[in-house]
């Protein structure tokens, strides 16, 4: 009897060990995180599958609601992200939006097309979850997607993956391989959701990469609603968030929303 209970006491101990020694992963942590800043009034987690993520969520601080705005960060980014996502999460609930932004999933550690199709699959199942979430009658749904998320985003579209929303608005969009770089353009023009397409003046070398192919696509695919604009400094910048939010809250209202 005591050996058998010596047996089990170093076999639990020997699994805290391993659970002691088993890093968190980067999302878990964001997770916490984001939990204990912004409480459980913004902090929300909704599940695809077996599997729960986080959202933060907002309503709209006025008396009507224009819809919601999912927001996308980028891979390397959290959903709280000082890079543009946080201020406009912030900012658009003032003129009429909810919004949502996701903890996109764990970036992937190679960035080839095997685990880009893997990465962009988990991408697809928590943004249909977020579109069922956000869908209301007579509402419009914008989704605002950056970096190599919103490239991947962008595809989803193309391949009728994901539900077409009524606008995407895409935040320095690529891909950080040549040939995948250039199948975002090609998806950009071949889907018809109206798209707003911002770079930064001081941006990654494969986001500016493109920008002149994806308007001979955009002329050449006769898409009818595509607008690029080129905005001065870095995603870091306050005056550059300034000109962003311009951007973004002028191109909706030039769509009617």
């Amino acid at each position: 009897m005591k050996k058998r209970i010596l047996i089990v006491l170093l076999s639990a101990l020997a699994g805290d060990m391993i659970a002691a020694e088993t890093p968190a992963s980067i999302e878990s942590l964001y997770t916490l995180d984001l939990q204990n800043k912004f409480g459980s009034d913004e902090a929300k987690l909704l599940k695809s599958g077996e599997q729960e993520f986080l959202t933060l969520q907002k309503a709209a601080m006025t008396s009507y609601t224009k819809g919601t705005v999912i927001l996308v960060p980028d891979w390397s980014q959290h959903a709280a992200s000082p890079r543009a996502i946080d201020m406009l999460r912030q900012q658009l609930v003032d003129y009429g939006w909810n919004t949502m932004s996701l903890l996109v999933p764990e970036i992937i550690p190679q960035p080839d097309t095997e685990n880009m199709l893997v990465y962009q699959d988990l991408l697809a199942q928590r943004l249909t979850v977020m579109m069922e979430k956000a869908k209301a009658p007579y509402q419009n749904i914008i989704v605002i997607a950056q970096g190599s998320s919103g490239a991947l985003v962008n595809q989803l579209y193309q391949s009728e993956k994901l539900i077409a929303p009524q606008g995407l608005i895409l935040l320095s969009a690529y891909l950080a391989e040549p040939k995948l770089n250039q199948t975002v353009s090609l998806a950009l023009a071949q889907h018809k959701v109206p798209t707003l397409d911002i770079q930064q003046q001081v941006d990654h070398p494969f986001a500016m990469a493109q920008a002149q192919l994806r308007l001979q696509l955009v002329r050449k695919h006769l898409k009818n609603s595509y607008r690029q604009r080129l905005l001065p400094g870095s995603m870091d910048d306050s005056q550059y968030q300034h000109w962003l939010f311009k951007e973004v809250y002028g191109w909706l209202n030039a769509q009617g929303f």
